[in-house]
């Protein structure tokens, strides 16, 4: 289904424009990502707020300044796989980023929650989309995740990361960096997983609660 969500920008190659990522604007200084995204230098990044409704024909972009990996993302198991990015939107009115998206609470997060992205509708059509879509997708366990994934794919309890699982909906290529929204809140980044949509098999997400303080704090000192 179609998503209705201002906030989440598409990260593009800035010279060929092809999108690369998903990307959440928290602030009209930063956007969150994941790490394995932005493995670039900053001038090769841009972000286009594809679902922003502006009044011309071009969706308005954001410059990307300064990427700031996680100090702990390990780019071989993906753990802690989330980035910070300090960006330059270039939008005189930046009232509707005033609302935080950040959760008040990370605990007991359970139930369903919605994933964003701007990926491929079919794993084998290679064709991301301007167009933002949505799912929703059921939080599981880790010991759950571990039993569908394995435990070489499934993510460790220490790493900072979680699972989720849809009937039929699934994060795919293009969706990393895309947010999953839990009753009104960024609670994960959309980070991989084993194909696409695949019944019964989770994909794996950076959780936003162990690194909520690191966010802050970043976003405090801007």
């Amino acid at each position: 289904m179609r998503g209705i969500q201002p906030r989440v920008a598409s990260l593009q190659n800035s010279s060929s424009l092809c999108h690369m990522c998903g990307a959440t604007l928290l602030s009209p200084t930063f956007a969150l990502t994941a790490a394995h995204c932005v493995t670039k230098d900053t001038d090769q990044y841009v972000l286009q707020l594809n679902n922003y409704c502006s009044h011309g024909d071009v969706p308005p972009k954001a410059e990307v300044l300064q990427i700031i990996k996680h100090p702990l993302y390990n780019p071989i198991t993906r753990a802690h796989d989330v980035a910070m990015l300090r960006i330059a939107l270039h939008l005189s009115d930046v009232t509707w980023l005033s609302h935080s998206l950040l959760p008040t609470f990370t605990f007991g997060l359970s139930g369903e929650c919605t994933i964003y992205g701007y990926g491929y509708k079919e794993v084998d059509a290679g064709i991301t989309s301007e167009r933002l879509s949505a799912g929703t997708l059921r939080i599981v366990s880790l010991d759950e995740c571990t039993a569908a994934l394995g435990p070489y794919a499934a993510p460790r309890h220490d790493s900072g990361m979680m699972c989720a699982v849809g009937d039929g909906v699934d994060a795919c290529q293009g969706d990393s960096g895309g947010p999953l929204f839990c009753s009104g809140s960024i609670q994960a980044v959309s980070s991989h997983g084993i194909s696409c949509a695949v019944p019964g098999l989770p994909a794996v997400y950076t959780s936003v609660g162990p690194h909520l303080q690191w966010i802050r704090e970043l976003m405090r000192d801007d």
